[in-house]
């Protein structure tokens, strides 16, 4: 048995070591999706768990909201900066496959920025939804970008080279799910479908999903977004669903 990093793994991992990594992660701004729905499913007070949350860009804005918030990344490098440009910002380094918290501790888990999709092999990002699954309090939410694989039957993620793209991704676009290399990493893209039910298999549920035009309409974002944003929920088996015909109370046979 051996604990060999893969290669692939090793390129996504160096890639947040370097000057020009710094540079691209350093805008502190959220996009629009982020604003939805960080009002919407998020309160003053809940426990958030930020995670791959680089130079602390989500992180500052939660602290900003009076969430309770820590940030975890497995950058050593993005973290000691994070760190002396934010010191009062609750900033660990970690690995969302060995989440280093207990059991139902967060009303919330956030990966943002694409960074479940940075996990490699795919068993790694099964084992990353299990972990948040394993630390979020029933009913709380995971909230993540990924790639959608859909969109490379009209988009390419590195236009410069769209020939190039055009005759090596065209076809995985068909697939469910495939590792695309471009700008010197290597990116999960999933269809829709099957971010759904990866995550649900992981014990979450569904709740929305947005688009970057701010649709939430599943056929209009299933060719047509590159990058969705998703929303689910870890169910409370321990709530009993109500008889609406009762009234929650129990009748007599």
């Amino acid at each position: 048995m051996t604990n060999e990093v893969p290669h692939e793994l090793a390129v996504n991992l160096k890639l947040f070591t370097t000057p020009e990594a710094v540079e691209a992660y350093s805008a502190y701004q959220l996009d629009p999706q982020e604003r939805y729905l960080f009002a919407k499913y998020y309160k003053p007070g809940d426990r958030i768990l930020d995670l791959a949350c680089g130079l602390g860009r989500t992180t500052l804005r939660l602290h900003e909201m009076g969430l309770s918030v820590k940030g975890i990344d497995v950058s050593g490098v993005f973290i000691d900066l994070a760190r002396k440009r934010f010191p009062y910002l609750d900033l660990q380094i970690g690995d969302y496959t060995h989440i280093e918290e207990p059991d139902s501790t967060y009303s919330h888990v956030l990966i943002s920025e694409s960074g479940l999709d940075y996990a490699f092999p795919e068993p790694q990002r099964e084992v990353a939804l299990r972990e948040c699954v394993r630390v979020l309090k029933p009913g709380g939410t995971l909230i993540f970008n990924t790639h959608n694989l859909k969109s490379l039957h009209f988009f390419s993620p590195v236009n410069r080279h769209r020939l190039l793209w055009k005759s090596r991704y065209f076809l995985k676009a068909f697939l469910s799910r495939a590792y695309v290399f471009e700008d010197g990493r290597y990116l999960f893209y999933a269809s829709l479908e099957f971010v759904i039910r990866q995550a649900e298999a992981a014990g979450l549920k569904f709740l929305e999903m947005v688009g970057p035009r701010m649709s939430t309409t599943r056929r209009f974002n299933r060719y047509l977004s590159a990058h969705i944003h998703y929303v689910f929920t870890k169910p409370d088996i321990h709530r009993k669903e109500q008889n609406p015909k009762t009234n929650g109370l129990a009748t007599r046979t």
